[in-house]
């Protein structure tokens, strides 16, 4: 992968848009990312790690990645170009984030996070243009691991090298290093295998266990179902022995004689079943025929006892005969007689109809007779004519009531218009005067604006100047006291280095005599012999440890230099802020600025409240006039409704007198005339009801006549006894039906009782069918329990047959589930590292991380070496960690080998330096590892971040050979770092600089150094 072209805006600590070209910065193929502390130089790569997978290393919230420094208007966006797998690609992502709304109520709206990919394609021309290639997340993400073969985890262990990491990584334990590498190689699919294989021993080992169990119920199925054989008398002696399941040929063929007892057995109930069947025939036949003559013999009996009862029945027969005589013909005579009593019913029902019609009449009309009658209801529609006549009249009379009422209502209303208006117009000179005072005060609150706005722009100015100017006073006292410390530190530094080279001189004559070798000419006097070498002294300086005290002398001075140019420019900042601010202090200017907004805040309110004021003073003067012209409305139909009111009143008065004479008793006039028509109805149903009695009257005394001459026809003498001999025709059809079934009866008897079968059975002795059902009954149980036993002995036989040709099926299963068991128990306990032939006592996992571990350590030392001089080799452990409990090994210790020295000794004990060198080199090698690992794919740009500043001059120099290597086959190096000695050996560098409105990126490439 190679970056050509990254653009950000709003992002982290860059406010506005910034560029980077990746093609002009890596020419060289090595490149300095450098900046002072907090600048943004991590937000370089933060920003390409954002671009490729939409979130940032470690686990920082994407929602914070918009600048604060950056505009409320300038939205939040990372543009990056790159080529991978021979595509070039540009990837444009917007985190969540907010933005000024005027729609939104709260006054600002949220855009949810956004990307878009697009590829580089060829037109037929020749030009270069972009293709887009997707715009949702999901496929975004697919197609960049696709290309770079990398997921995040990967790609900010192998492009974007975090040396603080790697440090901990070394000095780290086992269990620390096995989560990062367990991330980086995605080794969680071993452990998924190591759990499948134990998954799959249980179930192989559930399998055989089912099995097993099948075999052992099998075992005691077949024992139950021939339990009760081996249990008969006669087959104890025979009964072959239950063997064990552990011996499941012996199983079998103890059910396979099992089997033949039970097949010897059911011939045998056969044979009895068919014996019992024919003794319940016979038994059967028997019981059938003494059953017959049983019920000869009660039919017999039955038969004498019905002749008796007939001839009980014969004796009141004629009375019977007699009584069905006189039914018979009253029978004929039942319409007139039945035409007698319903005239009788309707002559009552008419009369009382009549006496109730007349009780609703006037006392003096109750005994007048039809004539009268119609005289008195001409009288009535006469009167009420003329009462109908007299509607309009009351109608007019409502009327009138109505329009007082109405101008009752208006004159109140115009009398409390007239109060309402009159009182208004008292209060009304005082509320003017009021409202025109506050008007002139707000007008001169609004004029005092500017002037105090003016005041505020001046008083911000020099509280901001006083801020800084105490800021820099702060910061002036502690680059002073810096400046001091430092300098302090130079003369103790340079002190000690002189001391030390001082003694170095001293002792000269004995470091030159320890370098003498017998027969090599002196390097001072040219002799070969030396006969009295002078002694090295204790505690004698060497060279190198001049060295390195001229070294820390130099660093301290570096510092102190450092420290004076910084405390000079705060000075000269300090005293510009100082001119500036005035000697006026913050707090006081503050307090002044809080009064002067204060004062600027109550004359806005009142300006702001001006408009309203004017206007309503307006609205007030323009309903005083409103005021003044309803009260004269008012006082005018106050005086209208009162004349209209008193001529109506004299209308009313003439019409009252008339109703009241028309109304008679009544309340109004329609009540008077419901009362005419209610007794003109009365008179009219008294009339009909005094005709229906008369017509009711004639018709009886016709009925009864007709019916007296028909009963003397028909042998009755009188009415009286031709309806007392009246019967009911069901009763009368009863009696003749009773006569009929009696002689129908009598001859079925008779019949009967000649019958030769019934008289045979009457001079036979009593049969006994108890006793033949007795028989019968235990003959069916006889039959019964052979038949079961019969039924028991084949179930018994076929299910012993069934049973053991599934004891053949499952002991076939037996054999290859015993063998896949013991692979599969074998297989896992190798890889959970229970069982010893696991020679490295390493789970599955464990072993694989401790290969990748050992391969990082193999590509890790090539760089080593060639950074230390040769001098140290990390060597991987796959011994036991100290403090770890149980027999397991994780395989993944790491020691340190000096082979000046050939002793190892914990990766705890290097330096400074040499932590720094053994973690790049760490990083690199796992670099490589994992690239192999995850595409294989070569990564043309890789960045360091930090770690230089612990370098010695030869090692730095070492350090940048192994980086130089690097570049090779067209590889960049960008190396994040503020350590001046970089700034001078690495001539492309990215400058980030540092401000207080956000930090800018400056490019240098060579020719600008």
């Amino acid at each position: 992968m190679y970056l050509h072209q990254l653009t950000v805006q709003a992002f982290g600590p860059f406010a506005r848009t910034e560029a980077v070209d990746f093609d002009a910065l890596t020419s060289n193929g090595l490149f300095l990312l450098r900046g002072d502390t907090g600048a943004g130089k991590t937000s370089i790569l933060d920003a390409v790690c954002f671009a490729l997978y939409g979130t940032v290393p470690g686990v920082r919230p994407t929602h914070r990645l918009r600048s604060d420094h950056a505009p409320t208007d300038t939205r939040t966006h990372v543009i990056l170009e790159f080529s991978a797998a021979g595509r070039r690609l540009k990837i444009t992502r917007k985190p969540k984030q907010t933005y000024p709304s005027k729609r939104a109520k709260t006054g600002t709206a949220t855009v949810e996070a956004t990307v878009e990919l697009h590829q580089q394609t060829s037109t037929t021309d020749g030009a270069a243009r972009w293709e887009p290639v997707s715009a949702n997340q999901q496929d975004t993400a697919r197609e960049i691991e696709a290309v770079l073969g990398l997921s995040k985890e990967q790609f900010c262990q192998v492009v974007l090298l975090p040396q603080g990491d790697f440090a901990t990584f070394l000095r780290s334990d086992a269990k620390d290093r096995a989560v990062l590498l367990r991330r980086l190689f995605d080794t969680g699919r071993f452990q998924e295998l190591q759990v499948w294989l134990t998954n799959r021993s249980k179930a192989a080992q559930k399998d055989l266990d089912e099995v097993t169990t099948t075999l052992q119920r099998l075992s005691e199925r077949i024992y139950q179902e021939a339990g009760p054989l081996l249990h008969q008398e006669g087959t104890s002696a025979d009964e072959p022995t239950r063997p064990g399941i552990q011996h499941p040929a012996d199983v079998l063929s103890w059910a396979q004689q099992l089997h033949t007892l039970a097949r010897n057995a059911h011939t045998t109930a056969v044979a009895d079943e068919k014996r019992s069947d024919s003794e319940h025939q016979h038994a059967k036949a028997e019981a059938q025929r003494i059953h017959e003559l049983a019920n000869h013999q009660a039919q017999h009996a039955q038969a004498q006892a019905r002749r008796a009862a007939l001839d009980d029945k014969a004796a009141d027969h004629p009375r019977l005969r007699s009584r069905l005589d006189s039914g018979r013909r009253t029978e004929r005579l039942r319409p007139l007689l039945d035409a007698v009593q319903d005239t009788a019913l309707v002559l009552g029902t008419a009369t009382t109809a009549e006496d109730n019609a007349r009780t609703r009449l006037a006392d003096e009309y109750r005994r007048a007779g039809i004539p009268q009658l119609r005289d008195v209801i001409e009288q009535h529609h006469a009167e009420r004519g003329r009462v109908e006549g007299l509607l309009p009249d009351e109608q007019h009379h409502t009327l009138l009531n109505t329009q007082i009422a109405e101008l009752n209502t208006k004159e109140e209303q115009a009398s409390a218009d007239l109060e309402e208006a009159g009182q208004w117009l008292a209060a009304w000179p005082a509320l003017e005067a009021e409202h025109t005072d506050l008007l002139a005060e707000m007008t001169k609150a609004a004029d005092q604006v500017p002037q105090h706005e003016q005041d505020i722009q001046a008083l911000n100015a020099h509280l901001q100047a006083a801020r800084l100017r105490d800021t820099l006073t702060i910061d002036l006292a502690s680059a002073t006291q810096t400046e001091t410390d430092r300098a302090a530190e130079a003369l103790e530094t340079k002190k000690l280095w002189l001391d030390l080279r001082e003694r170095r001189l001293d002792g000269m004559a004995g470091e030159l005599a320890a370098e003498l070798i017998d027969g090599a000419p002196c390097s001072v006097c040219g002799s070969p012999e030396h006969p009295a070498p002078a002694q090295r002294q204790p505690n004698q300086p060497t060279r190198d440890d001049e060295e390195k005290a001229r070294t820390l002398h130099e660093q301290a001075d570096t510092l102190h230099a450092q420290a004076s140019g910084h405390r000079n420019q705060l000075a000269t900042q300090q005293a510009e802020a100082t001119g500036a601010a005035g000697p006026t202090p913050y707090e006081e200017l503050k307090a002044q600025l809080n009064k002067v907004k204060e004062a600027h805040r109550a004359a806005c309110n009142a300006a702001s409240a001006l408009p309203s004021t004017q206007e309503t003073l307006a609205r007030l003067r323009t309903e005083a006039d409103t005021r003044t012209r309803q009260r004269q409305e008012a006082h005018d139909r106050v005086t209208e409704c009162q004349a209209r009111t008193k001529a109506l009143a004299q209308q009313q008065t003439t019409l009252s007198e008339t109703l009241a004479a028309a109304r008679g008793t009544a309340t109004t006039l329609g009540e008077r005339i419901t009362e005419l028509s209610r007794t003109t109805k009365d008179l009219s149903d008294a009339i009909d009801a005094a005709r229906t009695a008369a017509e009711a009257a004639a018709r009886h005394q016709d009925a009864t006549t007709t019916a007296i001459t028909a009963a003397h026809g028909a042998g009755f003498p009188t009415l009286d006894e031709a309806t007392a001999a009246l019967q009911d025709p069901a009763l009368l059809e009863q009696w003749s039906q009773e006569l009929d079934q009696w002689g129908k009866d009598d001859a079925v008897v008779t019949d009967l009782l000649k019958t030769p079968n019934l008289l045979e059975a009457g001079l036979q002795p009593p049969a006994a069918p108890q006793a033949a059902a007795k028989e019968l009954l235990e003959a069916e149980e006889r039959m019964k329990t052979t038949a079961a036993a019969r039924q028991q002995a084949d179930h018994r036989a076929t299910a012993l047959s069934e049973l053991i040709s599934t004891l053949e099926h499952r002991l076939s299963d037996l054999e290859p589930l015993q063998a896949r068991h013991a692979l599969a128990d074998r297989l896992a306990g190798i890889a959970s590292a229970t069982t010893t032939a696991n020679t490295f006592s390493m789970e599955l996992e464990a072993y694989v991380l401790a290969a990748r571990l050992e391969e990082i350590a193999d590509a890790a030392n090539i760089r080593l070496q060639a950074m230390t001089s040769e001098r140290y080799l990390l060597q991987h452990s796959a011994d036991k960690d100290a403090g770890r409990r149980g027999r397991l090994k994780s395989g993944l210790g790491l020691r340190i080998l000096d082979t000046w020295t050939g002793t190892e000794r914990e990766t705890s004990t290097l330096s400074g330096g040499e932590t720094f060198t053994a973690s790049l080199a760490l990083a690199l090698g796992l670099a490589d590892v994992v690239t192999q690992e995850a595409s294989g794919r070569p990564l043309g740009t890789l960045f360091i971040d930090e770690g230089f500043g612990s370098l010695d001059e030869q090692n730095l120099q070492e350090v940048m050979d192994v980086l130089d290597q690097l570049r090779a086959g067209n590889r960049a190096v960008g190396i994040v770092s503020h350590v001046a000695e970089l700034g001078r050996r690495i001539p492309s560098q990215l400058n980030v600089m540092k401000h207080r409105n956000g930090s800018t990126l400056r490019p240098l490439i060579s020719t600008d150094l």
